[in-house]
């Protein structure tokens, strides 16, 4: 399932690229002003920075959940509009900007604790600090993993509500560990690309699409344990999950693609 997720990505991402460079572009215009407001209110005071810090990942966040919308059209094999980005702008914005206030807060967080609990363990040698450490590490570490799923969930499923979505999203992240890990360390190397090429390839946009690509692909084991409902208390049974017979319509869609057919369209 994994190795079909990272095909169907690297197409969506190749034959969508045009407009993930020009959304990529505003992300990357909120990125540079936010560092510099960032840097700004640092000058005035270092706690006036932390408001501003978390200000700017709302407004990042709202931006990158606007596009959701369209990784959705994409994951599905359609085309992306700026139509319904501007109308999932529009109708988003106060869930995207909070998601981002959340991100943005939890990063501020664990960062002060993390370096408060240290800094306790270098004065006073104390293990216990050196311990606290390691469990607010882990609940960063979970947190992050299950946070990937959130965008993709709220525009894959109907009717969701902020605290209904954070919800199915620790939901989908326990019930697939090993899929999630998987998943972040995808969007580590996506990332580590991102910053390669300046924010332009993929970028914040195009790990947004990683991620709801990963997400519908997924989904389908749910659909499948609803019509197979004696699958469901059984541990060892839900994980013997048919993937082939549930994407075989996906790669008939996909169709085969050749290396040269991205490098020489009009062959």
């Amino acid at each position: 399932m994994f190795g079909f997720f990272l095909k169907k990505n690297f197409c969506d991402v190749w034959d969508n690229l045009f407009y993930l460079i020009l959304i990529n572009v505003v992300s990357v215009g909120i990125i540079a002003a936010s560092y510099f407001a960032v840097s700004a209110s640092v000058a005035a005071g270092t706690f006036l920075s932390y408001p501003v810090f978390v200000l700017c990942c709302g407004l990042l966040m709202s931006v990158l959940f606007a596009w959701g919308a369209n990784a959705r059209k994409i994951a599905d094999f359609n085309s992306p509009k700026w139509g319904i980005f501007f109308a999932a702008f529009k109708t988003c914005f106060f869930t995207g900007f909070a998601f981002g206030v959340l991100s943005g807060a939890l990063c501020l967080v664990v960062r002060v604790a993390f370096s408060f609990y240290l800094g306790m363990y270098l004065k006073d040698g104390s293990l216990f600090m050196v311990l606290l450490a390691a469990v607010l590490a882990w609940f960063f570490f979970i947190v992050v993993m299950a946070l990937q799923w959130f965008v993709p969930l709220y525009f894959l499923q109907e009717d969701n509500t902020f605290a209904k979505t954070l919800k199915k999203s620790f939901i989908v992240y326990f019930d697939n560990v090993g899929f999630s890990f998987l998943m972040l360390l995808h969007n580590l190397v996506l990332l580590s690309l991102t910053v390669l090429t300046f924010g332009l390839i993929p970028g914040l946009n195009g790990i947004t699409l990683s991620c709801t690509n990963a997400c519908r692909l997924r989904l389908y084991k749910y659909d499948w344990l609803e019509e197979h409902k004696d699958y469901l208390e059984d541990r060892e049974k839900r994980t013997s999950v048919p993937w082939d017979e549930l994407l075989a319509e996906d790669r008939d869609a996909l169709g085969p693609r050749k290396l040269g057919s991205f490098l020489f369209p009009w062959k």
